[in-house]
């Protein structure tokens, strides 16, 4: 008992070195906006969330803090000048007039370079808790408030009395105000688009798409291919020559897309996001909408390359692969790991398409592992030896329908077929096929997109590694 005595009081004496700084007066590296009854907002500095009273939580009142709402997400880059940092948390008791309902709760989360070191579910009215969490060697962190299970107006992200304790409290601003500007140049960094190239076996143009001056438009006699580096380096339009596209085409408004949390993640075209992945997107806007350099190596060689994210601490890489009369297009999906240290990272591949174009989904036979949610009866599901049919019926009486499947099959393909009988075959190249980890083939479909989408393996990634996932389209 003495000994545990001595390792607490240890421990306490160690985080509780050097000055201690209100985390609300320091600049943020980059924070989330989230809803609010009176509109979309950024989180509140000493106030409650409509900004009209000090924070309160289960009736204990903090004048400094940090007050939002689910999905709450604030980054600090600390650049290893902080030691600790702490808090009182829990959800905020103010009501709105448009509030209904008497109970919600949030997933308080802290992440240490991208890692989840502190995790509690906290319910309205309960006491505030206590989060003490160590910096010490550390070049970021995140605060995050996750959708709780029920009273989604009433889930008030709350953080009473946050202090950063730090032996050089210069240093760490200077960082934090170093950093933040680094990540602002980052979002509005503006590449160089050159000329569509000289190719003599394929057919390339630049051309003007939706609003995006800098697209580029390939054909070689099987197929059409438009990818929008402007865009987030996305594939935005895929189709057999003189046939229409199923990729679903809708982009954010230009005024939001490079802010995090102001436009819905519903966007069109070809992308990735990073795993392991958090419980709520869209994450970094940078590098699903951002602008994305793009050179061409070779002829049929095309390459996208976003700016570093200073929030996820990666690059992103699509590199396309086209040959002349051929069915395929080759896509090599790449993240590279930024971080001064070793971690776990991988691809999750993603492809959004038009729910309402879809006739139906073809699958490979499973090995028996698979895993169905669904609300609504806008898809109906049968399967035989010969693979797994999903027949699709969106319409405007669908709004509320969802289904999701995640498949454990041994072959790793996806065909949707349209209305008007045109097809998108995806292969995936390296998909994980462990049944303990992430699903070699995820699919989810809803009234606003559908999705086909593949998990990759994670590995540990040194500074300066990469991982990849390769795929195969085709009509």
């Amino acid at each position: 008992m003495r000994i545990f005595l001595f390792l607490f009081l240890l421990l306490g004496a160690l985080f509780s070195s050097g000055a201690e700084v209100g985390l609300e007066t320091l600049p943020w590296t980059d924070a989330s906006w989230s809803w609010s009854q009176d509109g979309s907002t950024l989180p509140k500095r000493n106030a409650n969330l409509s900004g009209k009273g000090k924070i309160s939580i289960g009736g204990v009142r903090f004048d400094r803090g940090i007050c939002g709402h689910t999905g709450f997400s604030i980054v600090y880059q600390v650049d290893k000048n902080a030691d600790s940092f702490s808090a009182m948390i829990g959800l905020d008791d103010e009501r709105h007039p448009k509030d209904s309902g008497t109970s919600a709760d949030v997933l308080f989360v802290v992440l240490v370079d991208r890692q989840a070191v502190f995790q509690r579910r906290m319910r309205l009215g309960e006491k505030p808790f206590p989060v003490r969490v160590d910096l010490r060697g550390k070049t970021q962190f995140e605060l995050r408030g996750e959708y709780g299970k029920e009273g989604f107006l009433l889930q008030r992200v709350a953080w009473g009395n946050p202090l950063i304790r730090t032996s050089s409290p210069e240093k760490l601003r200077d960082a934090l105000e170093r950093n933040r500007k680094k990540h602002e140049q980052n979002l509005k960094e503006v590449p160089i688009y050159p000329p569509a190239p000289a190719w003599k076996h394929l057919r390339i143009s630049k051309v003007e798409w939706n609003g995006f001056r800098n697209a580029y438009r390939i054909e070689n006699g099987y197929f059409t291919v438009t990818v929008v580096p402007e865009c987030g380096g996305r594939i935005m339009e895929f189709g057999a020559v003189g046939k229409p596209s199923l990729l679903k085409s809708t982009v954010p408004p230009a005024k939001f897309r490079t802010v995090r949390g102001r436009s819905g993640d519903s966007a069109g075209g070809h992308f990735m996001r990073v795993q392991p992945s958090r419980g709520f997107h869209p994450g970094d806007p940078l590098l699903q909408h951002g602008k994305f350099r793009i050179e061409f190596p070779a002829e049929g060689e095309i390459r996208m390359t976003s700016a570093e994210s200073s929030l996820f601490q990666v690059i992103y890489e699509y590199r396309l692969r086209i040959q002349p009369e051929s069915e395929k297009l080759e896509i090599t999906n790449t993240l590279i790991n930024t971080a001064p240290y070793e971690r776990l990272l991988g691809i999750w591949s993603i492809t959004r398409l038009e729910s309402s174009a879809l006739k139906r989904i073809l699958l490979p036979p499973d090995r028996g592992i698979r895993k169905i949610s669904k609300e609504g009866d806008s898809v109906n599901v049968s399967a035989n030896s010969d693979g797994i049919e999903l027949q699709l019926d969106f319409h405007s009486k669908a709004s509320r329908d969802f289904f999701e499947l995640r498949s454990w099959s041994a072959e790793t393909e996806v065909a949707a077929e349209s209305r008007k009988g045109n097809f998108l075959r995806i292969r995936y190249e390296g998909a994980d096929r462990s049944p303990k980890g992430a699903s070699p083939i995820h699919l989810y479909f809803c009234e606003l997109f559908s999705e086909m989408e593949s998990h990759g393996p994670t590995r540990l990634l040194k500074p300066g590694e990469r991982i990849s996932l390769m795929e195969q389209w085709s009509q």
